[in-house]
């Protein structure tokens, strides 16, 4: 059935422009308002739409940001920027999520991150594509950059949401690293160099190999680190775009060892008994890179056991740093 996606955009306080959009795949009407800030405020009367309207609003204000995720996050980059990528998209699709055996994979992985994960993802998803298909049909209001890239934005699948070219933060440089100190200084002299904890014994950890040490300085990371580093875009191809296919790996050290430094979180609550207010105060401080577009996209979700406001990231469905009515998150 086709219901109507209201979308209100309010310029000012006292001044509004409404447009009603016939939209397949809604199950009841929905309200959106755009404050003066940009700031989408989505008011939906079920789970499944509320989230449908925000993958749709989503797509509609950062539509190619959406097609360089859904790239990385497929190995399809090199498509479009050369193959100075191909690499990257050799990593992405040994990392990416495959499921084994059909869609239940899928539904049983979404089942991790909440009760309704399936159902969420599924409806964010529906409604990119269905912002994708309403403006395929008319390709000259596509944004600049597809314009210029001479290409279209393809549509989603649970799997793209969930990708994990933007995780696999952790110490998997390090574990290397040690592994092939052990080796070459053995493990005694590694621990007195070296500061692990906790450790309540001498010889903890245990930094036995079993593996061949030999076999350890190979260049095993290479395609991790090609589909972890960022994205760069110089226009047509270059022998400087060449170049970037090869560089050096004291400059891939160096972002990894920047990366480690300084990318990561702070959060800090102050008692309700020291602030103005007598409520307590959560700040949060995410040492993220700040980027054009941002990386973080501010919503207002509401639909029946649903009151919550915040940033998140245009290519995920909910709220990452927020607050609902009885508490916030950071």
């Amino acid at each position: 059935m086709r219901y109507l996606l209201l979308l209100l955009v309010a310029f000012l306080s006292i001044n509004c422009n409404s447009q009603t959009i016939q939209m397949p795949g809604l199950q009841q009407p929905v309200e959106i308002i755009r404050d003066r800030w940009g700031v989408n405020h989505i008011y939906a009367k079920n789970e499944h739409d509320l989230f449908f309207a925000q993958g749709y609003s989503a797509a509609q204000d950062r539509l190619f940001q959406l097609e360089i995720w859904r790239r990385q996050a497929t190995g399809t980059v090199a498509e479009l920027l050369g193959p100075q990528e191909i690499k990257r998209d050799i990593g992405t699709r040994l990392f990416q999520f495959r499921p084994n055996a059909g869609r239940g994979d899928i539904t049983k992985e979404l089942l991790h991150y909440h009760p309704h994960g399936p159902q969420i993802v599924g409806a964010f998803v529906q409604g990119i594509n269905a912002y994708i298909t309403q403006i395929l049909k008319t390709p000259e209001k596509l944004p600049f950059e597809f314009k210029v890239l001479n290409t279209k934005p393809a549509f989603w699948t649970p799997e793209v949401v969930i990708s994990r070219h933007q995780g696999l933060l952790g110490n998997v440089r390090d574990e290397l690293n040690y592994g092939r100190l052990v080796k070459l200084i053995g493990p005694e002299k590694l621990r007195e160099l070296q500061w692990f904890h906790p450790a309540s014994r001498p010889t903890d950890p245990d930094l036995t190999l079993h593996v061949n040490g030999d076999e350890l300085f190979q260049p095993i990371l290479e395609l991790y680190e090609a589909f972890r580093l960022p994205l760069k875009f110089n226009g047509n191809l270059t022998k400087a775009d060449e170049d970037e296919a090869s560089r050096s790996h004291n400059s891939v050290d160096d972002w990894f060892e920047t990366e480690k430094q300084f990318v990561g979180s702070n959060n800090w609550i102050i008692s309700g008994k020291k602030s103005a207010s007598g409520y307590p105060m959560l700040a949060n401080d995410p040492h993220r890179s700040l980027s054009t577009p941002s990386l973080r996209y501010w919503v207002h979700l509401h639909a029946p056991g649903w009151n919550a406001i915040g940033a998140g990231e245009p290519t995920l469905p909910g709220i990452s740093i927020g607050h609902n009515d009885y508490g916030a998150w950071a």
